[in-house]
């Protein structure tokens, strides 16, 4: 007899819990490839992939979670206490990483490609390798292999194109060795804060005096013995803050008389005059008196080259004879904008003299302009070591730092009012511009270093001052003017006869 009792029958699972378990499925297999191809493409993955595997396998998976997360605790505590190690051992090393692999790898090759970096040859096409990568806070430094056939300027001409496709604010090319450049990405702006007035140094390196800092962070050297320097720059550029900070560097020197400034200042003495105890020549409203200075130079000059031949190729300053310092602010004034044409040609003659033939012999000229243009300045390619501030235009880039300056990363037209003192610098020899900022030296500042390092008066300086009549008079006994006035009595009996 059969059961009046319904038979119970198995009920087939719902189909959202099979979806479900086929999605988990499918995400768990994905997220695998995903480890996989990662650790192919970056093997330094396969380091924190094995730490972590490796304690859930001898100690379980929650013991490994709260290891990991201790270890985590750790670092936290590491960065918070001692920042600068953990940056040195650890934060640099995650972050190059990190930014090699989500900013750089994961675009490059389309990046190459739409940038025109990319050849191809033989069916096959390739792309410029990445070989190392360095990051800071405010930089990241890119080594790239080039393919053949390639250049470092084929690179320079795309680095807008760079910057915007990886998210920095510019993009600079720096060679390294045949075949491999550096591409460095600023990221952040470093030279944004205003750079006080540096401390007068101790001792005076006459080949490496700081006058601000670099974008690195390092400070910026000028060297001034056996070199000529020359400044370009808008008005309120920053000029006067190269001048009175390399014054500034200088002081000591000054003071201890193994560097005498001469300076001229054609804006009737508007920017030195401030300064004018620490000069030994200044020249603040004639015209012919700054060409009169420059001539004396040049006699300076010439008497040196003549004892100094066979002798030594780079003179050595001592309070005897020293480092000759010219400095002249708005040169253009005494060359191309000077109406006397024959005071023009003489003043152009003596610079040009200095300009090729004082710096070996301790006779440096330091001059600025704001216009670079050839016609205002002929003679500006004898600056070995040249330093263009805020300009007005791109061109004037490579009139002031020599043609390509712009393409190598020399954006002097685009400084912003708002870092003034900011400035490219090319030196001799170097081929790309360096980007630096200038420290501002304020009046007060200017003040102090006159108070303290005013060149000391040497033996005999007061009767010589008396005796040119610059100021003064000699005090003498009843004898000692006897003295004196038998002696001018006897030289005007031999001018009688």
């Amino acid at each position: 007899m059969q059961s009046s009792q319904p038979v119970a029958r198995p009920q087939p699972a719902p189909r959202g819990l099979a979806g479900a378990l086929v999605y988990v499925v499918i995400a768990l297999v994905a997220g695998w490839l995903l480890v996989a191809w990662a650790v192919v493409k970056r093997p330094v993955l396969s380091v924190p992939i094995a730490a972590y595997a490796g304690p859930v396998v001898w100690l379980g998976a929650h013991d490994a979670q709260a290891l990991v997360l201790w270890l985590v605790l750790v670092l936290v505590a590491w960065r918070i206490l001692h920042r600068r190690s953990f940056q040195r051992l650890v934060g640099r090393r995650l972050r190059r990483s990190w930014r090699r692999l989500w900013v750089y790898d994961r675009r490059w090759r389309s990046t190459m490609v739409l940038s025109g970096l990319a050849k191809r040859y033989r069916q096959r096409e390739g792309v410029p390798r990445i070989r190392k990568v360095e990051s800071n806070a405010w930089r990241d430094r890119v080594l790239i292999g080039l393919l053949a056939g390639q250049c470092t300027e084929d690179v320079e001409r795309v680095t807008d194109e760079l910057a915007h496709s990886f998210g920095a604010e510019a993009c600079r090319v720096r060679e390294d060795r045949p075949g491999r450049v550096w591409l460095e990405f600023r990221t952040r702006d470093p030279l944004t804060e205003l750079v006080p007035a540096l401390p007068v140094p101790d001792d005076v390196d006459l080949g490496s005096v700081q006058v601000g800092l670099q974008e690195d962070g390092q400070p910026w050297r000028l060297r001034v013995l056996g070199t000529h320097v020359l400044l370009a720059g808008v008005m309120g550029s920053g000029k006067s803050s190269v001048l009175w900070s390399l014054l500034r560097g200088l002081a000591p020197a000054i003071r201890d008389g193994t560097v005498a400034v001469w300076a001229s200042d054609p804006k009737g003495g508007m920017e030195l005059a401030p300064g004018r105890p620490l000069f030994a020549r200044f020249c603040g409203a004639e015209f012919e008196a700054m060409a009169d200075l420059l001539d004396e130079a040049v006699e300076v000059m010439k008497d040196r080259a003549q004892r100094l031949a066979g002798v030594t190729r780079l003179h050595e300053p001592t309070r005897a004879e020293p480092l000759i310092l010219v400095v002249i602010d708005e040169v253009a004034t005494l060359t191309a904008y000077q109406p006397d044409r024959k005071l023009r040609a003489r003043i152009e003659q003596s610079l040009g003299l200095l300009l090729t033939q004082g710096r070996a012999v301790g006779v440096s000229v330091v001059a600025a302009l704001q216009d670079p243009r050839k016609e205002v300045l002929g003679f500006r390619n004898l600056f070995p070591t040249r330093i263009a501030l805020q300009l007005d235009e791109p061109t004037q880039v490579d009139m002031v730092l020599g043609d390509g300056a712009r393409e190598q990363g020399a954006l002097c037209d685009k400084i912003p009012d708002s870092t003034r003192g900011v400035a490219y610098v090319r030196l001799d020899g170097v081929r790309e511009p360096i980007r630096v900022r200038v420290a501002y030296v304020s009046d007060p500042d200017i003040a102090a270093m006159v108070q303290l390092y005013a060149p000391r008066p040497g033996p005999g300086a007061r009767l010589r001052a008396v005796l040119e009549g610059r100021g003064g008079k000699l005090v003498l006994t009843d004898e000692q003017q006897r003295e004196v006035d038998a002696i001018r009595a006897s030289w005007a009996e031999r001018g009688e006869r």
